[in-house]
């Protein structure tokens, strides 16, 4: 088995039965212990974790992990294993040549790893190439995180997201379809419920493609099944939609208002707020976007950030997700991208690691994931530098 050394930047091959001496430890649960402990594990979880003592002998068969502090390994709560952050239309022409498009996703899913990321929320694509990672992973054919992957994203025919899913032009369309659509496998399901923001108009939406009774229609078919569904929506109109219908997640959420907030704190909904595909493009700045572009794109950021601060004030659920694959939001390194914008929303550190670990697990609904105690698998935490 592996566990990630984010702290060197790479995978370690483990026993599934071990001892280590690690400087110290930080979860959610246990909080930040910044003094050194023995770590064992037998069949790959943890059995114990306790302070070193001056008088315990240290043999040779215990890992000397004493530079490294052992912790949750970190979730990307929104990714696109299809899409390669460089452009767009060319990797759509390259979805021709499979054989590319596996070469790469599993170069960014060692990435992934390497960076301590043990796990990634694939928001899907009309091939079902996240759904092939998926599986390559889980059956340990290529080393990587976990994927909870949607497959195929459901949109209105015609509409935004022709390259996340079939699309269907009507509700009956939908549930003609639905049996089939959920027997082909998918983790959760992904709704397209607004069009894209745009970057010349400020808050403008691309048309919002479900009524609010049609998607709450949608997402009782996942909802009776046990999957968690989760709507891409910005816009006024869209994520009302979305709140109204009963998501358990908005994607994006740009131009979120505070009654917006109000109602997903009430309704228990989470908000991925994906600042990097803004953020990036003003952080990293290139020729491709007009000074009125620039400046539209300024008042988003401003917006996004504003709205993330008075969600976290309020206690909205939040979850940290990047939209990898986006253009300048390359897989991996964009999560410390994403990080930073939500530091500059007045997110403390911890609070942050509580969200990239145990929050964006329940977003994912995998409560195996995201925390570090007695029983936990050692391929789910990472060894890091030190917190503090």
């Amino acid at each position: 088995m592996n566990i990630s050394c984010s702290a060197q930047k790479k995978i370690i091959e483990i026993p599934s039965e071990g001892t280590a001496v690690i400087a110290g430890y930080w979860s959610p649960k246990l909080g930040l212990n910044p003094q050194p402990a023995f770590v064992t594990w037998k069949e790959g979880k943890i059995n114990r974790l306790t302070p070193v003592q001056e008088s315990e002998h240290i043999d040779g068969n215990t890992l000397a992990w004493d530079s490294y502090y052992l912790q949750p390994g970190w979730i990307d709560a929104h990714v696109h294993l299809a899409l390669d952050s460089i452009d767009f239309y060319q990797c759509l022409k390259n979805w021709e040549n499979p054989e590319l498009i596996e070469e790469k996703i599993q170069g960014f899913l060692e990435n992934y790893l390497k960076l301590g990321i043990v796990a990634v929320r694939d928001g899907g694509d009309l091939p079902g190439f996240s759904w092939l990672a998926r599986r390559k992973v889980q059956e340990g054919i290529w080393p990587g995180p976990r994927v909870i992957s949607v497959r195929e994203a459901v949109n209105r025919q015609g509409m935004y997201g022709r390259f996340l899913g079939r699309g269907f032009d009507s509700l009956t369309a939908w549930h003609d379809q639905a049996p089939g659509f959920y027997q082909q496998g998918l983790d959760q399901l992904k709704v397209i419920v607004s069009g894209l923001i745009r970057f010349d108009r400020y808050q403008v939406v691309g048309p919002t493609q479900w009524t609010a009774k049609e998607l709450r229609d949608i997402v009782e078919t996942a909802h009776r099944r046990g999957i968690l569904v989760m709507a891409h929506a910005s816009g006024e109109e869209g994520i009302s939609v979305a709140i109204a219908a009963g998501v358990d997640s908005i994607e994006h959420g740009y131009y979120m208002t505070g009654q917006h907030l109000e109602q997903m704190k009430k309704q228990g909904i989470a908000w991925v707020p994906t600042v990097a595909p803004i953020g990036n493009i003003l952080k990293y700045p290139t020729d491709r976007y007009s000074p009125q572009e620039v400046d539209i794109l300024k008042r988003i950021l401003d917006s996004q950030i504003s709205g993330i601060h008075e969600a976290y004030q309020s206690d909205v659920r939040i979850g940290v997700g990047t939209d990898a694959g986006a253009y300048l939001v390359p897989h991996g390194e964009s999560l410390f991208d994403e990080i930073a914008w939500l530091a500059q929303a007045g997110i403390p550190k911890l609070d942050l690691f509580s969200l990239l670990t145990r929050e964006n697990a329940r977003i994912l609904g995998r409560e195996d994931l995201g925390d570090l105690d007695l029983g936990t698998a050692m391929d789910s935490l990472q060894l890091a530098a030190s917190p503090l």
